[in-house]
């Protein structure tokens, strides 16, 4: 709880000490979605975003569900091409089978960081952000608390077609802290701008992670996901996001069974503001 009160506390500093104003440039978050987006927040610059989650996960008999009570980044620009980062996220899991019901809530390790841009946009090249993240188990509840850091390294991409219409696409790969075999995976989305107001985005994205299974042995986990969104902007520093999502199709053991017994799907609602210089 200490941790939620000193959050609360840093949030409404910085929103007495920093006065919204408008930019003629778009904010640009890495929500929603699953994949990063190339932005660089602007040197001097603050931004914000946070948001809500619900996810459902049934398999046979057992349901368990996530509610991020709240998932927030913290990006600060310190000049045209890094940024610093920091972000959290607080979760309550409930599982429940036919003879037990579990509950847990806490906070999952906070997470530290930089995004730095290696290229523009120039006619087939695409811009290229490079992504990497530290978990420190230090800082998560207990519940939530793996067994080592957890590093993500994730290198993004985005070509504009027109105005109206980009291509995006992420390549990554993460370690939990628990399992020492990597997860891998890869995103990609269309993103949409209907007016300066307006946007949308469809994305498919999917992930690939060897575990060890006592008495049985290594074994493959692949998993395939869509979703869709819509971004609202009442200003140009403001945005305001819904989506949502789907497992399409989940295979073990090297791709040669699949997983019918389970269905997934998510929901999530954001904001996302940048402060000005």
């Amino acid at each position: 709880m200490k941790k939620i009160y000193l959050l609360g506390l840093l949030l409404i500093s910085c929103t007495a000490w920093l006065k919204a104003q408008d930019s003629t440039e778009t904010i640009a978050p890495d929500r929603p979605g699953f994949g990063d987006a190339v932005s660089i927040v602007s040197p001097k610059q603050l931004q914000i975003e946070t948001g809500f989650w619900f996810e459902s996960d049934r398999d046979r008999a057992v349901t368990t569900q996530g509610l991020g009570l709240n998932s927030t980044l913290f990006r600060y620009g310190i000049s045209e091409q890094v940024e610093l980062r920091l972000d959290y996220n607080l979760w309550r899991i409930r599982v429940e089978t036919p003879r037990n019901l579990d509950k847990s809530t806490g906070f999952f390790p906070w997470r530290f960081g930089m995004k730095a841009a290696l290229c523009s946009n120039k006619g087939a090249l695409p811009a290229v952000t490079f992504i990497g993240m530290m978990g420190m188990p230090w800082s998560a509840s207990e519940d939530f608390k793996p067994d080592a850091v957890s590093p993500d390294l994730q290198l993004s991409f985005a070509n504009a077609i027109n105005e109206w219409l980009s291509i995006c696409y992420n390549l990554g790969t993460s370690w939990d802290g628990d399992n020492p075999n990597p997860e891998t995976y890869y995103a990609l989305s269309t993103e949409f701008s209907f007016s300066p107001k307006i946007g949308a985005y469809l994305q498919g994205h999917g992930s690939s992670q060897r575990s060890w299974l006592s008495g049985i042995g290594f074994s493959s986990t692949h998993q395939i996901f869509t979703e869709a969104g819509l971004m609202y902007y009442p200003k140009a520093n403001i945005q305001i996001d819904l989506s949502g999502g789907i497992r399409v199709s989940e295979y073990d053991g090297d791709w040669t069974s699949y997983n019918a017994n389970r269905s997934y799907y998510f929901a999530t609602a954001g904001l996302s503001w940048r402060f000005p210089r």
